[in-house]
């Protein structure tokens, strides 16, 4: 199962320090092969979005409820279910 989390602040002057217990989340989720990939909105507003892929709705919840972001008041999140359909180099191979 894949979902897509988007990330906004809820605080302004959110720093990079700020934003390193995130980050190392972020690498620790890779390295159990649960992120797909994440990056920042690089509009204004800030925040950023990752994708999961994990094995059911529960351990997706238990990983966003865990997000340092999250749990020290610097974003809010929204989580939606979604299905990959191709990868770059698939989709390359349809224009062949």
């Amino acid at each position: 199962m894949n979902y897509v989390v988007t990330h906004h602040f809820l605080k302004k002057g959110i720093t990079m320090d700020m934003m390193q217990p995130h980050i190392k989340y972020l690498m620790s989720l890779f390295e159990r092969g649960k992120l797909v990939m994440t990056g920042p909105f690089t509009d204004k507003d800030g925040g950023g979005m990752f994708v999961l892929e994990v094995d059911s709705e529960e351990e997706m919840n238990e990983i966003v409820n865990n997000d340092p972001a999250i749990l020290e008041g610097l974003a809010g999140s929204e989580v939606r279910p979604y299905r990959k359909c191709f990868t770059a180099s698939e989709l390359s191979v349809l224009l062949s």
